[in-house]
């Protein structure tokens, strides 16, 4: 039953993108007299480099759209600018100043977090023009682009506007339809659990400024107590996130056996993202070493599939090299690999988009390494 559940948000998205393009294939051949026979291979092949760098230009710029739809309508709603993520790529607001780090969150292109000051009273949070202002952006750039398609005599133009329009419609869709139920929580789903229950948007408005107070240089565990309060009702992307953040300030404390169990407990919630449930692994796995679980127990959740996720969230996350450390200092004692990690460690700290995250991280492989 799991297995399907996980199979159907892959389903329905390879269903829409298969609509999509054949909606672009019907345009195409329509509005570019892409015929096959006509004209020299040369203009041919032009036509299909225009087509595919229309593609990669509109999903590029969609991205930006979006974002930027997200920082425009949270502005306009009382919310302030705290970080702007195009791919890897983060601008970021600290001390005063801006400046760019390096990032990437799987299965997001982009990301636009603000932070907005204190509100009493759960209902007057503003939360609907923030969250849906993405995806209304790529309608409305959808909708710029159908008057430039049917307007324009250019060919070239026609074939781009098209792709563009097909690209924009096709995303500010797949956000602000609620996607939660199949297993990907989006814009969408974050408005509408926000509308059901007020109290969400009290929750959301904490995580905010959990990671505005971070990206300052704070800890969790210096945070006050109230910021970490689950007040929704059931499981909302709000609620997880809000427990998350629970669980990492119990390892921050150095709580390895409380935060064990809420990493357990959050495993056996239903509707929890893919994304999410590789997240709480991998910090499960590090609880098994830092407790000293089996060996089998510990090489059954450092599968393929997770040791594959380690290595790309890698990269950009310093918790998989504190993660690492652990696994090779304490389960291996690969004293080689763990100092090889460390040293990894401690360079991504200096420049690490989140100051608060990395003092948290280090602090932790500091723990390890004198007390193991």
């Amino acid at each position: 039953m799991k297995n399907k559940k996980k199979l159907l948000p892959k389903i329905i998205m390879m269903a829409m993108s298969c609509i999509v393009g054949a909606v672009v294939g019907i345009l195409l051949v329509k509005r570019s007299d892409i015929k096959g026979s006509n004209g020299s291979l040369g203009k041919e092949l032009f036509k299909v480099i225009i087509i595919v760098a229309s593609i990669y230009i509109s999903y590029f710029l969609g991205i930006i759209i979006h974002e930027s739809g997200h920082l425009v309508m949270g502005l306009l709603t009382g919310y302030r600018f705290v970080s702007f993520r195009i791919g890897s790529f983060i601008l970021v607001k600290q001390d005063g100043r801006f400046v760019i780090r390096r990032f990437s969150l799987a299965g997001t292109g982009g990301q636009c977090l603000m932070k907005h000051d204190k509100v009493e009273k759960d209902e007057d949070i503003p939360y609907f023009w923030y969250h849906s202002g993405g995806g209304l952006f790529n309608l409305a750039s959808a909708a710029l682009l159908c008057l430039v398609y049917l307007n324009t005599s250019s060919k070239y133009l026609a074939i781009y506007s098209m792709i563009g329009m097909i690209i924009y419609f096709f995303m500010g869709l797949i956000n602000l339809i609620p996607l939660k139920k199949i297993g990907i929580a989006n814009d969408g789903s974050n408005i509408l659990e926000s509308w059901l229950d007020p109290s969400v948007r009290r929750s959301v408005l904490n995580i905010l400024m959990v990671n505005a107070e971070q990206m300052q240089g704070k800890t969790l565990d210096s945070m006050p107590e109230e910021l970490f309060e689950v007040n929704s009702k059931g499981v909302t992307n709000a609620s997880l996130n809000i427990m998350l953040l629970r669980a990492a300030r119990d390892l921050e404390r150095g709580d390895i056996d409380t935060a064990k169990a809420k990493f357990k407990a959050l495993l056996e919630k239903h509707g929890i993202p893919d994304i999410l449930i590789k997240e709480i692994r991998c910090d499960l796995l590090f609880c098994y070493i830092m407790t000293d679980e089996p060996a089998e127990v510990i090489d059954e959740l450092y599968n393929d599939e997770l040791q594959k996720y380690i290595k790309t969230s890698g990269k950009y996350t310093l918790c998989r090299h504190r993660l690492m450390y652990a696994y090779y200092y304490i389960y291996k004692q690969d004293i080689a690999n763990a100092d090889k990690e460390y040293n990894l460690s401690a360079e991504m700290a200096k420049g690490y988009y989140n100051p608060g995250e990395a003092r948290s991280e280090m602090s932790i492989i500091e723990r390890i390494k004198e007390n193991h």
